[in-house]
């Protein structure tokens, strides 16, 4: 097949020519070039990315999850199959699809792997996800991206900007969701996450009922206090979060007392007291 790499020169605490080494093995085993770090601007990658598609037989995307979220709202992956490569720091992605070993072990499961059709979420009609929240994580996001602009990043500086967003910066809100026509409560909301796979950053299996190839959203509400929050994390990172209420539905609605900031693909999204999710189905082929 015909690879095209590309990846953000921005993205992540590597520079351009730490990317450009770590790709180089990748790039000679799949016979391709490396693109994207010559762009300067989110626009120009997005257009980077969309010339590319129009070549290439699959789009090879290395990076972390925001980077990931980039491609798949630039190009129609519908039509054109995109592979991952993680360079990331979370990466909910890598732990999706099952990724162990190096870098060159992934690229040669790449080159062998077949390619699957996944679905995406549709987030109020703007863009498309694999990964969304309402609550406490667009928070933590702002927060932990915070940190790494001052230089801390890793798993501690997440943890950290987890800590303070539960003690001091985030404050609940209230609601009224709709899932499949149904009216339901939502109160003194913590998270309502909204999936396609079962993984937020660091392996956290957050919804570990996801699947991404279902034809359905998997939607989990969390409202507990510190205790049961606490123990939904430690079992996120064993057998998977059994906290919150669990729900499946192709479309959901949500309607706030007071804006919050929606989460997607580990970046701050937009704030809102009126959010909508759709499914997608089979909007992503991926090669792995």
């Amino acid at each position: 097949m015909n690879y095209a790499i590309i990846t953000n020169p921005v993205s992540g605490g590597m520079t351009v020519d730490q990317k450009r080494s770590a790709l180089a093995e990748a790039a000679e085993i799949l016979e391709a070039d490396i693109y994207g770090l010559d762009t300067v601007s989110a626009q120009d990658f997005s257009n980077c990315a969309r010339d590319l598609a129009s070549r290439c037989e699959v789009l090879v995307v290395a990076g972390g999850d925001g980077t990931l979220s980039d491609i798949i709202n630039s190009v129609d992956t519908s039509e054109t199959p995109i592979a991952f490569l993680p360079l990331g720091t979370g990466n909910a992605m890598r732990h999706s699809l099952k990724y162990k070993g190096s870098l060159p072990a992934i690229t040669r499961r790449i080159r062998d792997g077949k390619i699957h059709q996944f679905d995406l979420i549709k987030c109020d009609e703007k863009k498309r996800a694999f990964i969304a929240s309402v609550g406490i994580e667009g928070t933590i996001v702002r927060l932990w991206q915070q940190s790494r602009e001052r230089g801390s990043s890793g798993f501690r500086a997440y943890f950290q900007a987890t800590w303070r967003s539960y003690f001091r910066e985030y404050k609940r809100a209230n609601g009224i969701m709709v899932v499949d026509a149904e009216r339901l409560e939502a109160r003194n909301l913590l998270s309502l996450m909204v999936m396609k796979q079962p993984y937020f950053g660091f392996g956290m299996k957050v919804v570990p009922e996801a699947r991404f190839d279902d034809g359905q959203l998997h939607i989990r509400c969390i409202n507990s206090g510190l205790l049961k929050t606490s123990f939904g994390i430690l079992t996120a990172f064993t057998l998977g979060n059994v906290t919150g209420q669990y729900f499946t539905s192709t479309e959901l609605t949500v309607k706030l007392d007071r804006p919050l900031v929606l989460q997607c693909d580990g970046n701050e999204g937009w704030e809102a007291d009126f959010f909508s999710f759709k499914i997608l189905p089979k909007a992503l082929k991926i090669k792995c």
